[in-house]
């Protein structure tokens, strides 16, 4: 069931529009505030560009007070404590939580905005859809607010490695429960992402959005923009992330660790005997003076 979001009734909430966005949030949080009010339509504006979609109207963003982030959510549901943005794309609103009371330390608001900006923006092309597959839109959402880490690129690389990359049917209307699979679903569809715009061109991939968005038919836009149904698709990416990530044990091994530091440790050792050297010569010189 869908309820009309609620804003905190409060004396102390304060809002900022912008020619996309009304923000809407509490004195405590107006530095971080005016920071994405600031950078709001430049946002917009990119993801724009990126997707090829149209901008569909003012969004909402309500930054969530104390104990307000679940409050303010349009449906029954509960999310966990780890959730720190979610955006419903029928109803053009994002909710964040405030980085006051992030239990995250590594959140970042710019990039959470971002994320539940992109997914406003392509839910919208998509007029409210849900069928859009999750790997999709949370790749897209992850490419466009730029969140690669160290930690997804090995998330990738042992998946890789040990031949236990999830199917992407499994990934077309629910990510995994367990935090290990999810993070593996969550590195899946940015690195698909990533290499259908860096195969392809983004050109194409603004092709392949604008068709997809209008005649909901997976497999027929695959075929008709790459030429290629997503079975093949997901077979040719498979060689792609075996090409990209199979070389990383060789440069991550022991062995190669270990030569690394001594060469490293060698360098040190030259120059520190070479600037010992040149003070000795000064002392001399100076001696002689």
């Amino acid at each position: 069931m869908i309820f009309s979001p609620r804003m905190v009734q409060s004396s102390n909430y304060k809002s900022i529009s912008t020619p996309c966005c009304i923000f809407y949030y509490v004195e405590d949080d107006s530095a971080a505030v005016q920071w994405l009010a600031d950078n709001a339509t430049e946002s917009v504006d990119a993801i724009i560009s990126d997707l090829g979609v149209t901008f569909p109207g003012e969004i909402r963003v309500y930054i969530a007070d104390r104990g307000a982030f679940q409050e303010l959510q349009p449906t029954a549901a509960i999310f966990p404590e780890s959730i720190i943005g979610v955006a419903y794309s029928r109803l053009l609103l994002i909710i964040l939580k405030s980085p006051r009371d992030s239990t995250n330390p590594q959140s970042d608001l710019g990039k959470t905005f971002i994320h539940e900006l992109t997914h406003i923006l392509l839910g919208a092309a998509f007029n409210g859809d849900e069928t859009v597959p999750r790997w999709l839109n949370e790749g897209i959402a992850f490419y466009e607010s730029r969140e690669w880490n160290l930690s997804r690129m090995s998330t990738m690389t042992r998946a890789v490695l040990t031949d236990s990359i999830i199917p992407l049917s499994q990934l077309t209307r629910v990510f995994p429960d367990d935090p290990g699979s999810l993070q593996l679903a969550y590195a899946q569809s940015f690195y698909l992402v990533s290499f259908l715009i860096t195969r392809f061109g983004r050109e194409t991939f603004h092709r392949f959005i604008r068709s997809y968005s209008k005649n909901k038919q997976l497999d027929d836009t695959l075929l008709s923009v790459y030429g290629m149904n997503l079975y093949e698709l997901e077979r040719e990416w498979h060689s792609y992330l075996k090409m990209r990530f199979s070389w990383i044990p060789i440069i991550t091994s022991s062995t190669t660790l270990w030569f690394i530091i001594t060469i490293v440790f060698i360098y040190g050792y030259m120059r520190k005997k070479r600037k010992v050297s040149l003070t000795l010569k000064q002392w001399e010189d100076e001696e002689l003076q």
